[in-house]
């Protein structure tokens, strides 16, 4: 197995970061600054999926 370096891997370990990033969004003509690493959505360690029904 070989293995690589690749330096953006190092942004998946840092959770905030004061670095600006510009952002376009959608058909808007303004744009705005936004931190480049930014809070991340909660994730679930063992998600509990459990089947259901409709009511019909």
């Amino acid at each position: 197995m070989d293995y690589y370096y690749h330096p953006e891997v190092r942004y998946l370990v840092i959770s905030q970061s004061d670095e600006k990033e510009v952002m376009l969004y959608d058909d808007n003509p303004y744009t705005w600054e936004v931190p480049k690493i930014g809070p991340r959505p909660p994730y679930y360690f063992n998600p509990r999926y459990e089947p259901y029904d409709p009511v019909i």
